[in-house]
């Protein structure tokens, strides 16, 4: 009887540890789509994860979205990223680049800041743009 209640302890802990990360990275994604250089997509997928585990009503709710919906549609199957998307981050990141260029920020930290998103540039333009079909024509 004891173990029992230590697991349903143990499920609503970890249930709400994922709705508590669900929500904070739906905000994040608000705060990425307004501000430059917080990444608005991983914040989207991180709460779709994260909200499948802990809350059905945030998972159907990025699902049923007009603006996630498509994007998330698009990731499960295939890890598929939009063309649009794809060059929306692109200018995206070169904004960044060019802030921190013409900012009195550390070299260093420039050169970190840049390097990452040369990966993740590189990473992104990789991704397939199309979802495939997969029903076969006779």
């Amino acid at each position: 009887m004891r173990l029992n209640v230590l697991s349903e302890v143990n499920k609503k802990g970890k249930r709400l540890f994922y709705q508590i990360i669900a929500v904070l990275s739906l905000i994040m994604a608000f705060v990425g789509v307004l501000v430059p250089g917080i990444p608005a997509t991983e914040f989207i997928l991180l709460c779709a994860w994260s909200s499948s585990k802990g809350s059905p009503r945030i998972h159907r709710f990025l699902n049923n979205n007009r603006f996630t919906g498509p994007t998330l549609y698009n990731w499960k199957n295939g890890k598929v990223i939009s063309k649009n998307n794809k060059i929306l981050s692109s200018l995206s990141m070169m904004f960044c680049a060019c802030l921190l260029f013409y900012s009195n920020v550390n070299v260093y930290l420039v050169f970190f800041a840049i390097s990452g998103m040369f990966v993740g540039f590189i990473w992104m333009w990789s991704r397939p743009e199309e979802v495939k079909n997969l029903t076969k024509e006779c």
